[in-house]
């Protein structure tokens, strides 16, 4: 395909006001976005309500982790609470000197820790009952070990501890762990009977039997055994009130159980033994005192069945707490899970979002990309360009536009190229012409002048036939003076004949340089749109180095950010290491005053079996525990704030860490951004020489036609100037008869063909 110039016709341009006034309107904040980050800027927008509906799910997930967490760490003084509560009532119908030591042990052992993880939930109100528990069981280890309380002293100590304080225990870590609002039904029912069924009913029925064992014991030894009937209505008042405890009990349970099979199967079988055992040992109680009207069961049988009872009953107890604890742990497990897969759902969308995000943007700039290159390459003068047509929407509409476009460009250029030529040519044969008028002006007659199929042919072909008719008209002249006056009446005939084609000739001379003139304009007003074109690829030039500087600006703000976002995150990880120092410092004072407390425990004891020379010891051993007591309080808070403040400083250091990662993430977009500028400055340089070479050559054909144009004007003047030739030859035809002798002497000059 032949490259040709474009003209104003092959393509509209705005007219030069138009393109200011274009140049002069301000560009929006859309308008300086590309097209793929005006897509990424909807793909963002669309995703909005997915990440709300993702973070909403996320967030519920979470808080059901931290309720799970919470609700575990409320539970888990239950699992001192649970043997605590056993060695209290094991204590339960025994004399002071004849309570189990372990019993004793664990007693003291399991206060100490009840405290210590009552204290890790927070709990100001737990924690006081679990303060006030541990006293009473220290104050009534104390007494028993100095032989100072009954039986029936001991079994109202341990109610007390077991009803006033740690059933209000159990309820309140219920309340505050907010048990009951676990999701599952099992959950719930293993809440309601492990923090009230149990704690509240089980020791109801320890109650009662100790109290039957007291009275047993009462009889046996002021009665010999001997019931009276207020004491017979007692026991039996004591034994239905514990079968309705009972049947309490059993009832509660066989709820828990229908919640679910495999609990049922895990639980049942415990609660049986522990159900048949307490029926068993109420039924030793009553055969052993209604049978007969006389206490005929001793005092340490009904002890060797109390202590089964209770054994089966707390294995049962405490498997029901191993299960609200699994439960939990299953919940949080759980909702972690769920969140995990939210994250991973949530994460595969978005790389799906985006991989089709990716497959539109770039359906969308390919074919763009090809339209610029074209156009580029148009603007350069090559026309042998077409753009593939890939898609059917507006984009492949425009690409099908661009190639018709540039066909018709390139029919244009090609009809303007062979205008060209035909003009050289039409040149190049008036030059011939001339040269043949030039010798028959000087008298040879032989010279033919080139007839040819352009305007200029009948031109020639009339001159050549004048030639050819003036050098017969002369040789017959020459043969035959005696007929001048027929021969000047030829020679008149010829004259007209002269006259038409010079008239012809000076006419097709005006129409040639008419239309050299319309060729004239249309290449000026194609260099002037080529000098428009370089002047709008010079503002681009200016506003990509613009760009670049801007963007050169803000890669060194962002790095300054960086660095400072980087010393903040060392600062406040210094801080989260000062802090596990302090809560060192603070679990090291904890551990001094719990031995404190125990060295002032065992100091009141000691001074309880010195007598009345310990007195005033014991006062001060009572003062170091509570001082020891006050300073594990103390410690307890300072624990607990100083969690808080590394937990603080932990969420700080990963949102500085993640605002690190996005100051990184921005720094690598905007330097892209920068190459990108660079790039289009210098594709933006390169089109503004090639327009101004375009405009260069225009220029210079402009001039070349202008030249044509006056060329061909001369000889509109020459054709003019030879018609007014032959008027004048042919009056001098007219005078020819006159002047025939000297005609004769005159063509002797002439060459005059054979």
């Amino acid at each position: 395909m032949t490259q040709v110039p474009l003209t104003n016709n092959d393509l509209s341009l705005p007219a030069t006001g138009n393109v200011a006034a274009q140049n002069n309107t301000q560009v929006g904040f859309l308008g300086r976005m590309s097209i793929s980050q005006k897509l990424m800027l909807s793909s963002l927008l669309f995703g909005i309500p997915l990440i709300a509906v993702g973070g909403m799910l996320s967030n519920n997930y979470l808080q059901s982790a931290q309720l799970a967490r919470q609700q575990a760490l409320y539970t888990a003084p239950y699992q001192n609470l649970e043997p605590l509560q056993l060695a209290l009532r094991t204590m339960r119908g025994y004399k002071a000197n004849e309570v189990p030591k372990d019993a004793l042990a664990t007693a003291l052992k399991q206060s100490d820790e009840l405290l210590a993880s009552v204290q890790k939930t927070g709990s100001k109100d737990a924690v006081g009952l679990a303060q006030q528990i541990q006293a009473d069981t220290k104050s009534l280890v104390g007494k028993i070990g100095s032989n100072s309380v009954s039986a029936d002293d001991i079994l109202k100590l341990t109610g007390d501890i077991l009803y006033t304080k740690m059933q209000p225990l159990f309820g309140s870590l219920a309340d505050k762990g907010q048990l009951a609002a676990t999701p599952s039904a099992q959950g719930r029912q293993l809440a309601q009977v492990s923090s009230d069924t149990l704690p509240t009913l089980l020791p109801k029925i320890g109650g009662a039997f100790g109290g039957l064992i007291v009275t047993f014991d009462d009889i046996s030894s002021k009665q010999k055994g001997v019931i009276t009937p207020v004491q017979k209505a007692q026991i039996e008042d004591q034994l239905n009130r514990a079968n309705e405890l009972i049947s309490q009990v059993d009832a509660q349970t066989q709820k828990l159980f229908a919640t679910d099979d495999n609990l049922k199967a895990n639980l049942q079988p415990l609660y049986k033994t522990a159900l048949d055992d307490t029926l068993k040992a109420f039924a030793v109680a009553k055969e052993g005192s209604l049978g007969s009207g006389k206490v005929t069961v001793s005092t340490n049988k009904l002890i060797e069945v109390s202590d089964k009872y209770l054994a089966s009953q707390y294995k049962a107890f405490g498997a029901t707490v191993d299960k609200l604890n699994a439960t939990f742990a299953a919940q949080e497990q759980q909702a972690n899970q769920r969140f995990y897969t939210l994250l991973a759902i949530l994460a595969g969308l978005t790389i799906l979002l985006l991989l089709l995000l990716r497959g539109i943007i770039a359906s969308i700039t390919r074919p763009l990309k090809f339209l610029t290159q074209a156009s580029q390459a148009l603007s350069t003068g090559n026309f042998n360009i077409k753009v593939p047509v890939t898609t059917q929407d507006e984009l492949g509409q425009l690409s099908s536009s661009f190639n018709n476009a540039a066909a018709q460009l390139r029919a244009n250029a090609e009809r303007n190229e062979q205008e060209s030529i035909e003009s050289k040519r039409l040149q190049n044969n008036i030059g011939e012409f001339l040269d043949v008028t030039m010798d028959i002006a000087e008298g040879d007659l032989t010279k033919r002048g080139k007839v040819t199929e352009d305007v200029l042919g009948n031109v020639v072909d009339s001159i050549n036939l004048m030639t050819e008719e003036l050098a017969h008209t002369l040789k017959s002249v020459q043969h035959a003076s005696a007929s001048v006056t027929d021969g000047s009446k030829a020679m008149l005939g010829t004259t007209q004949q002269i006259q038409e084609g010079a008239t012809m000739t000076a006419a097709e001379a005006q129409r040639v340089t008419a239309q050299m003139a319309q060729i004239t304009e249309q290449i000026r007003l194609m260099s002037e749109n080529a000098q428009a074109s370089a002047d709008t690829a010079r503002r681009a030039l200016l506003a990509s180095q613009q760009g670049q500087e801007a963007v050169t600006g803000t890669l060194e703000g962002m790095q300054n950010i960086r660095r400072e976002v980087q010393g903040v995150a060392k600062r406040i990880k210094n801080l989260g290491d000062r802090s596990l120092e302090i809560q060192e410092i603070v679990d090291t004072i904890s551990q001094i005053a719990r031995q404190t407390n125990l060295l002032a425990l065992n100091a009141s004891i000691e001074a309880a079996g010195a007598g009345e020379a310990g007195g005033r010891f014991s006062i001060v051993a009572d003062e170091v525990r509570k001082l020891a007591d006050t300073s594990s309080q103390a410690t307890g808070r300072i624990a607990g704030l100083i969690k808080n403040v590394q937990a603080e400083i932990q969420d700080v250091i990963i949102s500085v860490e993640d605002g690190t990662r996005e100051v990184e993430q921005g720094y690598r977009v905007a330097g892209s951004a920068g190459e990108r500028l660079r790039e289009i400055g210098a594709l933006t340089q390169q089109s503004a020489e090639l327009a101004e070479n375009i405009a260069s050559s225009t220029q210079h054909q402009v001039d070349g036609i202008e030249e044509v144009g006056g060329t061909v004007q001369q000889i509109a003047s020459i054709a003019q100037r030879s018609q007014d030739s032959v008027e004048q030859g042919r009056d001098a035809a007219e005078r020819l008869e006159k002047l025939a002798q000297d005609l004769n002497a005159s063509l002797s000059r002439f060459r005059l063909p054979a």
